[in-house]
Order: C-alpha cells, then sequence, then structure tokens
C-alpha cells in the first residue's frame, strides 16, 4: 500500500502490481533526468516522461522490467498496445470500464465468469481479433506462472462463441475479479509461434491498442495513433515517452516544459510547479492507507494498549506532512472520500482524533507507569521497539523522524532500523521486525482487498516462516475474522458482502492490529498547454497518470 515499497508478491496478491499499473500508483517513483528529448511534435505530439535506467526495445507485456514501464503500464497490465478485458477504475471506485470486454456477468455461486467480448475488433496488422485470442493468452499465463504477475487463477477458460469467453473457478472468486480482467491479450496468430514467451522481446508488438510503435531509441520511444482502432481513434496523433532516471530530473523536465505529461510527486509542488504555468496541474487522488505496522507476536507492540495509545497520541497531520501526504481519517482505515461508501453504518463519518491526554490514560489503565528517563515501562520492560525500512527510501525517513519524535513525547522509545530495499522484502515476509512502515502488498480498489490482503487470519504465517503473499506481515489472529474472510466469497449479493464487511471493519477498529497514519495517492502532472481533456477533481472519470483511458479523450489545442 506504500508509495515507497515495491509490492513485491505472488498469486492472488500480486494486486499491488494492478494497483500501480493500471492507476498509475505512486509506488513506481517514477522521474526523471534533465531532458534533452522535448516535445517536438507540435500539439498533435505529447512528450510523456517515464522511468527507466537501460532502455531496451522489449514490448513483452508480461515481463516485470521493459520498454513499457515508460507507459506507466508495466508488469502485466493492458495498455497503449496491448488491452485488457476491463480497466479498472481507482479513482471512481466500482465504476470499471468495459474495454475488449463489453459485458461480464457471475454464476453458480461466484465460480463461473462469463465474458461478452466487443465485436469488430481488429489486430493492428488487421487479424481479426476473437475469444480464441483471449483463451490463448489465459492458457498462456496458467502454463507460465512466470509471466502470470496479476496472479489471474483459474480452473478452466473456454471460447464459447467467437465473442464470448467463459472462465470457471474451483472456489467463489468474485473478489478476484480485478486480477483477471486485467491482463493484458495478446495475438494466437502471433504468439503462438514463440518458441519461449518467458524470454520473447516482442520488439515490433502487434496489439489491439489505440497506439503503435513507431521510432525507437535508447533514450525514447513514440507511439503514434492506430487510425484502424476499434474505438473512436485518439485525437493526439502521436505520443512521445522519454526516459529519465530520478525524481529531480523529471520534475526539471515538467517545469521546463520538456514533457507535457508525467506520474511522480512533487515536493512542494504549489511553488516548484504550479506557479511556473498557468497550463501546469497536479492531482494525486487517493488510492491507499498506510501507516505504522506492527509485529503483532513481539512486545510491546503485541499489547492493544499501546497501539491505542499510539493512534491516539499520534499527529497524523505532521506525519503525512513530511512526505506531502494527507493523513488518514477514517477509523476503518480506508482510504477516503473514495471509500465511503463502503465504511460500516457505525462509523460513517467517524475520524482519528489526536488526544495525548486519553493516551497517556490509556497506557497508566493498563498498568503501564513512567519510569525516571521518561519512558512508559511495565514489569520492568521499557516501552522501546525499533522499525525497519529501507534507508533509500528518503519518503519513509521522513514521517519516521516526525514519529520518533512524537513517540518520545508520548513517552515511548522508536529507533530506526534501516535496511536495504531488496533485504526489507524476506524481512517483512519473515517477520523479521518490530515495526516497519511501507505495506509489500499494493491491493486491487475494493474495501475488501484492504483487509484481506493485511489482516485476514487465514493467511497467517508463524513467524520465521516466510510469507509467500507478503499478506498479513503483521501476524494477526482473530477466529472470528478468520470465518468472515472465508465467508465473504460465498455472499452473491452486495448486501450480504457489505453485512460482512461491516463486521470485518468493527474488528479492525476494535483490534487495532495495524495503525493508519497517512493516505497515498496516483500522482499525475500535466499540461494544458498542448491538450486538454484531463482527468481533474472536478471530473475525476480516471487516474491522472499517462494511461490510454485519459489519452483517448484528449483534445489538441
Amino acid at each position: 500500500m506504500s508509495t515507497s515499497q515495491s509490492p513485491i508478491a505472488s498469486g492472488m496478491s500480486r494486486r499491488g502490481v494492478l494497483a500501480g499499473a493500471l492507476a498509475g500508483a505512486g509506488t513506481l517513483a517514477l522521474s526523471a533526468c534533465a531532458g534533452s528529448s522535448g516535445s517536438t511534435g507540435g500539439n498533435d505530439e505529447l512528450t510523456v516522461a517515464g522511468q527507466s535506467d537501460n532502455l531496451t526495445q522489449v514490448f513483452n507485456p508480461f515481463l516485470p522490467s521493459t520498454a513499457q514501464g515508460l507507459t506507466y503500464t508495466s508488469q502485466g497490465s493492458g495498455g497503449f498496445i496491448y488491452e485488457p478485458l476491463v480497466f479498472i477504475n481507482t479513482v471512481d471506485i466500482g465504476n470499471d470500464l468495459p474495454w475488449l470486454g463489453k459485458s461480464w456477468r457471475w454464476s453458480d455461486g461466484n465460480k463461473t465468469l462469463t465474458v461478452d467480448l466487443q465485436t469488430g475488433v481488429k489486430w493492428s496488422d488487421g487479424t481479426a481479433f476473437s475469444a480464441d485470442d483471449v483463451v490463448f493468452t489465459y492458457t498462456l499465463l496458467k502454463n507460465n506462472a512466470a509471466l502470470n504477475t496479476l496472479g489471474a487463477e483459474f480452473a478452466t477458460v473456454t471460447a464459447a462463441s467467437a465473442d464470448q469467453v467463459v472462465f470457471t473457478f474451483s472456489v467463489p472468486s468474485q473478489q478476484f475479479f480485478t486480477n483477471m480482467v486485467s491482463c493484458p491479450i495478446v495475438s494466437k496468430h502471433i504468439w503462438s509461434t514463440v518458441k519461449d514467451p518467458t524470454t520473447y522481446t516482442d520488439k515490433n508488438p502487434v496489439g489491439t491498442g489505440p497506439f503503435k510503435l513507431s521510432t525507437f531509441s535508447a533514450q525514447s520511444f513514440v507511439l503514434v495513433r492506430n487510425d484502424d482502432y476499434w474505438q473512436t481513434p485518439a485525437q493526439i496523433k502521436s505520443l512521445r515517452f522519454v526516459a529519465y532516471k530520478d525524481n529531480e530530473g523529471m520534475t526539471n523536465a515538467l517545469v521546463q516544459g520538456l514533457a507535457d505529461w508525467g506520474g511522480t510527486y512533487i515536493a512542494n509542488a504549489d511553488k516548484t510547479y504550479l506557479s511556473r504555468s498557468s497550463h501546469y496541474n497536479y492531482w494525486a487522488p487517493i488510492n491507499g492507507t498506510d501507516g505504522l505496522i506492527p509485529n503483532l507476536t513481539r512486545w510491546p507492540l503485541s499489547d492493544l494498549a499501546v497501539r491505542q495509545a499510539i493512534s491516539l497520541g499520534v499527529d497524523r497531520k505532521q506525519v503525512g506532512a513530511a512526505s506531502g501526504a494527507p493523513p488518514a481519517t477514517s477509523v476503518t482505515g480506508l482510504p477516503m472520500p473514495a471509500y465511503a461508501s463502503e465504511v460500516a453504518p457505525q462509523y460513517k463519518d467517524v475520524n482519528f482524533v489526536q488526544d495525548v491526554d486519553k493516551a497517556h490514560t490509556t497506557l497508566t489503565d493498563a498498568g503501564y507507569t513512567k519510569g525516571a528517563d521518561g519512558y512508559y515501562q511495565k514489569d520492568g520492560k521499557r516501552v522501546e521497539f525499533s522499525i525497519s525500512f529501507p534507508s533509500a527510501y528518503t519518503d519513509i525517513a521522513s514521517r519516521v523522524q516526525v514519529l520518533v519524535s512524537q513517540l518520545k513525547d508520548l513517552g515511548m522509545k522508536l529507533t530506526i532500523d534501516t535496511t536495504t530495499a531488496t533485504d526489507i522484502i524476506t524481512i517483512d515476509a519473515k517477520g523479521d521486525f518490530d515495526s516497519t512502515m511501507g505495506y509489500p502488498v499494493g491491493s486491487a480498489p475494493r474495501a475488501f482487498s484492504y483487509y484481506n490482503d493485511t489482516i485476514n487470519p487465514n493467511l497467517y504465517y508463524p513467524i520465521g516462516k516466510a510469507t509467500p503473499t507478503y499478506q498479513n506481515i503483521e501476524r494477526f489472529q482473530n477466529t472470528e475474522a478468520a470465518t468472515l474472510f472465508n465467508e465473504y466469497p460465498k455472499a452473491t449479493t452486495d448486501a450480504q458482502r457489505q453485512q460482512i464487511l461491516n463486521q470485518i471493519e468493527q474488528i479492525f477498529v476494535e483490534e487495532l492490529p495495524w495503525i493508519p497514519m497517512f493516505y497515498w495517492g496516483s500522482y499525475g502532472n500535466w499540461s494544458t498547454e498542448k491538450a486538454t481533456g484531463f482527468p481533474t477533481p472536478q471530473n475525476p472519470y480516471f487516474s491522472p497518470v499517462p494511461n490510454p483511458v485519459v489519452a483517448l479523450r484528449l483534445k489538441p489545442v
């Protein structure tokens, strides 16, 4: 859920890839070095700033590091060239966009998913698209786990007709809809001749998307409009994707007008970016929640009273402000306001309120006393714990420095235990930490997914045994919650699902298995000097990060 830690996971838990790829989530540290490839194509061409340390002509949509990373649609998502069945909407939650799949329905107790496909679709080489391509794609993923980055798991997939596909599942699986329909669809007539799809470079991709590859260099590549696109073709004739390497450089490119569109966090954006031109825009719709993730098997964070005192005593505005993030508000931990409709009635408009006095009372009522050193203690042990995170993640470091000071004032000692970006994944998986920040799994844009990824007791692994999906890394256990998570997939109506969700929310609020502190968003930066039609807070139809949904709505000035 973090804007910093990579959502490295496997199987169904690869929602982090989904959130990042389809929504352009802030987990992508998209950046730039001072650019030399400014927009030269007039108003018919937009320059898009993306990230790559080593740009190579690889467009295989299933590989984790390819040229598609510049298009913000790497690691398994569909996009400008290869399209998915459905585009998942992370801004207007629940209003997902039918794409190659025009409609869908669940049956057989949510164990069968039928997808009706668009008709008249053609691959960019003129070959007709059909259900056979969809079946081929999903069979390819089923037979090659390394390519299945979204964790699309199913029993069978068949073509009921040329324009209808049927998936069957061994268990009720509606809760994993976003994973299933987000995979990029590739052509059977080309990919069936590929000897090894796990190493296939796909230098000259043939897709159904609104753009086609035109030119490629070590610094950038150009996608041109597909004039034979099955929907109304884009009005923008081309998109030039330029590779940059760090945040400072990308900010410079955007400020100087070398890039027209990007997706990166900009510190002090009002002064640094927005003040430079009336055409410049910056919006980061909230996509997720993060905070202090405790190891519930280790004292003192194993004590609910300590977690409650922290939640009561911290100044969330100050913590979030350290990295330009808004403070978490809802006691349910759900990102607001996007998920307001899924909040249980008893928690509507019930927000976190800082109450330092109550924090102290919570501790003293639980038997804690302050020692001569100013820290609380109990049974001769001081309330002290460490927080583990990669030293390279400067945004987390900024927040943690604030927490160290705030917790000291509350009578708790927080020590910093930095590690590497590689090692944090193992540390998280094995539970080798007192606390951490930056959940290693980014969730699908559904309320259930947030709880399933972080507190589902059925995903519990004992300390020292690595959880393969990086879910429930705090090792939360609760019999009632375990039952509710098992019942949710069996629900057949929205009302039944919401009733179960309400109970899960109550357990979260009362048990506080992890402590929400701030929200993170999908950073979008763009100029309206050459084109209009971008999503805005007033017209939040989709994520503002570079993506084909928005590109199709843009109009040259």
